[in-house]
């Protein structure tokens, strides 16, 4: 196994899967370089290494299906045998996530590998890549009902819950602007009813500022357009409108 100064966890969503396998399996990867540091004014941290990938090669049967993440690149080999996720740039003292959703198929009871990850970057000042960890992954399989009913970890449930929001604020806003605010309204309402739920019971701040932050951009959304759709079909009704034609308000326009 190589080692490296890169710092990496995992941490999957449930402890132990169904020996009879499981079509939707999450891990949490975290990684990053140095110790943890907060930024000072506008300074950007030093880069220790450049577009960083992460290949998967998988035992027989286990498949890779996605990876969600702050500009993540998915992609498959030619022959299908291993997928790589490029991660971009890594800076001294800052961390990133991800989300790997694999499918699994059945095995017998106990901990068993599922594939090896091998980490590889570039020197900022170097082209050629090289090899600097690899982990193995492993997964423990059971017929037992009570591990298999035990909740989710929650940091792994929190972080594809908040993953969520910018897919949904994209749909909403193409709600919008077709022209149906009550339904893009609708979409960051439940999104947001969703997260307090999830504040309650887990007394978590996070997720009730992210439903915070969804019901201020439906706020200012849903005045915005509705006074355009006002505006416009009060002035110009059966008449072609560009955008020079139109003019908001201080409290229409959009921040």
């Amino acid at each position: 196994m190589v080692k490296s100064m890169l710092n990496v966890t995992y941490t999957w969503d449930k402890e132990s899967i169904s020996a009879s396998g499981s079509k939707q399996v999450n891990l949490l990867i975290e990684w990053g370089y140095g110790a943890i540091r907060k930024r000072k004014g506008n300074l950007i941290p030093k880069a220790a290494g450049c577009d960083l990938q992460l290949q998967f090669n998988p035992e027989n049967g286990v498949n890779l299906l996605k990876a969600e993440g702050v500009r993540l690149g998915f992609k498959q080999s030619e022959n299908g045998d291993c997928m790589f996720v490029h991660c971009g740039d890594v800076r001294r003292g800052k961390y990133r996530q991800a989300i790997l959703t694999f499918s699994i198929p059945a095995h017998a009871s106990g901990r068993h590998t599922i594939g090896m990850i091998e980490w590889s970057w570039r020197k900022p000042s170097q082209e050629k890549r090289t090899l600097i960890r690899t982990d193995q992954l492993y997964i423990h399989y059971t017929h037992h009902l009570g591990l298999l009913s035990m909740p989710s970890n929650p940091k792994v449930e929190k972080y594809i819950k908040l993953n969520e929001t910018s897919p949904i604020v994209k749909k909403a806003l193409r709600m919008y602007e077709k022209g149906e605010p009550e339904r893009g309204a609708f979409i960051l309402t439940r999104q947001a009813d969703e997260l307090l739920i999830c504040a309650a019971r887990s007394e978590d701040m996070d997720y009730l500022k992210e439903a915070e932050l969804l019901l201020s951009i439906r706020n200012k959304w849903s005045g915005s357009f509705v006074s355009f759709k006002a505006y416009s079909s009060k002035v110009f009704f059966n008449k072609e409108i560009s955008i020079g034609d139109v003019h908001f308000t201080e409290n229409d326009r959009l921040r």
